[in-house]
């Protein structure tokens, strides 16, 4: 097992992980605790763009989409990288 911590903007399309901690202030916290992104729950990049745009993840077999600096706060543990999906 890989134990890469990274964020979600910066992890590779297709990589699964589970969520370790969320940056940023109260607001941030409470809009991706509302969107079911909370510390402890597996994830999987579906898409993004490096450097901007959304990122697209799963979570709890929803897609959700996540602007690039609210997505720079979600930090992730890597737990593999060559994920094909559920």
């Amino acid at each position: 097992m890989n134990n890469a911590q990274l964020t979600l903007s910066e992890l590779k399309n297709g990589t699964h992980g589970r969520i370790i901690k969320i940056g940023g202030g109260q607001q941030a916290v409470k809009r991706l605790s509302a969107l079911g992104i909370v510390p402890g729950k597996e994830i999987v990049k579906v898409s993004g763009l490096p450097l901007r745009g959304p990122v697209i993840v799963d979570v709890d077999r929803t897609q959700v989409a996540l602007g690039f600096g609210l997505a720079k706060k979600v930090f992730v543990e890597v737990l593999d990288e060559n994920f094909a999906g559920r």
